[in-house]
């Protein structure tokens, strides 16, 4: 029977000193990190809060390339009916059937959903929030969302 290995110490060495450290982060530093987590997490948790342009944080969040994208859709009347039809079978359970929202889903006609872009709308259905309970609706063809989002521009 092979014993198992049991590490040892010196009599002269506390436990911590046993142990090797790998990394080492000064007590300042960690204060900082600590500080940032915690404001992060408490802007976060303001489901209402927005940006310089009053759009909701969690979708004006979209990277530069995203939000500057067009939509292929804009303008097309085809697109905006297949977004209505694609908005009541996949949106208006929690939004509404007139997207104004639903026990704590978002009004999408308020000027902090509004005023986004239809690139900034496009990645936030793409990648939803699950902290706001908004699911990713990733599986969606990009097409059928930008259908959707040529809907919710329609509701100014």
């Amino acid at each position: 029977m092979i014993a198992p290995h049991i590490a040892t110490q010196s009599p002269t060495q506390s436990p911590t000193q046993s142990k090797s450290r790998r990394f080492s982060v000064s007590r300042p530093a960690l204060l900082l990190l600590a500080s940032l987590a915690f404001a992060a997490l408490g802007a976060a948790r303001d489901k209402n809060a927005t940006d310089s342009r009053g759009v909701y944080l969690s979708i004006a969040q979209a990277p530069a390339k995203a939000r500057d994208a067009k939509n292929p859709y804009q303008g097309d009347p085809d697109a905006l009916l297949a977004g209505k039809k694609l908005y009541v079978q996949h949106c208006s359970e929690c939004h509404g059937a007139n997207a104004r929202g639903m026990n704590n889903a978002v009004n999408l006609r308020t000027p902090a959903v509004q005023n986004a872009t239809p690139g900034e709308l496009q990645w936030f259905l793409r990648n939803g929030s699950l902290f706001h309970g908004m699911p990713s609706w990733s599986g969606l063809p990009e097409q059928r969302r930008w259908q959707i989002v040529t809907y919710l521009k329609s509701l100014r």
